[in-house]
């Protein structure tokens, strides 16, 4: 009598309240609550494919838009000159046994600005050597005609880019005409450590930047163009994941390490669903997404959180599985099948019917 009473109590405590019940989350009868806050949407061929053009649109990048760069070829502070000075030769003698250059070695300073012996400090930022030594000709013609000056840049920190992160060389690497191109100054840097989908590469040109994947660069053939001096270069791994729970055989954080991933290509990650307990016709992606895509699969509804339900009991789910684009920060949960609940009030009441045979003392012996 006292066992059979346990068992009807267990029942109850059951039926009253199956939230008692322990679970990986919530119930399939939970998820589809009407009213809730968010939109519930079944999802087939039709509405994967509707996402999958809304997620490629988005995805769509812009070309990248940056400012124009500075011109190739100018001097800037901090360049080291190299100035040589020859005055006229009134012995005749030839240029090539000629010793009597004047030569200096100096910094263009923070100003702008440099000293040329007999000319003094004149302007040297954004000019061409070319433009420098015209310069300093026109102004020791008065006191010495027919003088002539050549100017080497031996030191250039101008006319290069700057590459920092994930490479095996960060550093200043030149820019070179028509050998400047993003993988070109890769090369340059020894190339990333990092595998090219998980590549991120930011590029900053004055106060704008852009990032992409290496990839999506490659593909587009973006950034083949030279560089301009002063770019940088920032290369870095990818942050992004997705998170898997309930009833799967791996769930947790998961990297988002490629440009697109599939709900089958997920369903692979988590290394499938747990048979014992899983119900394969409740397979839900939580995400919050733009109003104007979920209008469009549910034209009453037009929230920003959005549960999607996948039926993998229909055959044709594969096929929907693969369509479906999973994105960063997606939450993929398998609710628990009604049989494996069942077996969870089972193993309650055996338990509450082992406890009311115990004997009061447990095997004490007292």
């Amino acid at each position: 009598m006292i066992r059979y009473r346990n068992i009807m109590a267990a029942l109850g405590l059951v039926m009253n309240g199956c939230s008692a019940i322990p679970s990986d989350g919530p119930r399939t009868s939970d998820i589809e609550a009407p009213n809730a806050a968010y939109t519930l949407i079944d999802l087939d061929t039709a509405k994967a494919s509707i996402v999958t053009s809304f997620v490629n649109a988005e995805r769509a990048e812009a070309p990248i838009d940056l400012p124009p760069g500075k011109p190739l070829g100018r001097m800037g502070p901090g360049d080291l000159l190299k100035i040589v000075i020859w005055e006229p030769n009134m012995n005749g003698t030839s240029l090539a046994s000629d010793k009597s250059g004047i030569e200096t070695i100096a910094r263009i300073a923070t100003d702008g600005t440099i000293g040329v012996p007999y000319v003094g400090r004149m302007p040297a930022a954004g000019r061409t050597p070319r433009q420098l030594e015209n310069d300093v000709t026109t102004r020791l013609a008065p006191q010495s005609p027919g003088a002539q000056d050549v100017v080497l840049v031996v030191e250039d920190v101008t006319n290069n880019v700057i590459v920092q992160g994930d490479v095996a060389k960060p550093g200043r690497y030149p820019v070179v005409p028509n050998s400047s191109g993003l993988l070109d100054i890769l090369a340059m840097a020894g190339g990333t450590h990092i595998l090219d989908r998980q590549t991120q590469v930011r590029i900053t040109r004055g106060n704008a930047s852009v990032t992409r994947t290496l990839t999506q660069m490659v593909d587009t053939r973006a950034m083949e163009m030279d560089f301009s001096p002063g770019d940088r270069i920032l290369i870095e791994p990818r942050t992004a994941y997705f998170y898997a729970f309930g009833a799967v055989n791996r769930p947790g954080e998961q990297p988002y390490n490629t440009d697109d991933i599939s709900l089958a290509h997920t369903l692979g990650r988590i290394q499938g669903l747990a048979d014992q307990r899983a119900d394969p016709a409740s397979i839900f992606i939580y995400r919050r997404q733009k109003s104007e895509l979920t209008r469009q699969l549910s034209a009453e509804r037009s929230t920003t959180d959005v549960i999607y339900r996948l039926n993998l009991r229909d055959p044709a789910g594969f096929f929907v599985s693969e369509k479906f684009p999973v994105l960063p920060e997606d939450l993929p949960y398998v609710s628990m099948a009604p049989i494996a609940e069942a077996a969870k009030v089972i193993q309650l009441l055996v338990g509450f019917s082992n406890l009311a045979v115990a004997p009061r003392n447990l095997g004490a012996p007292y």
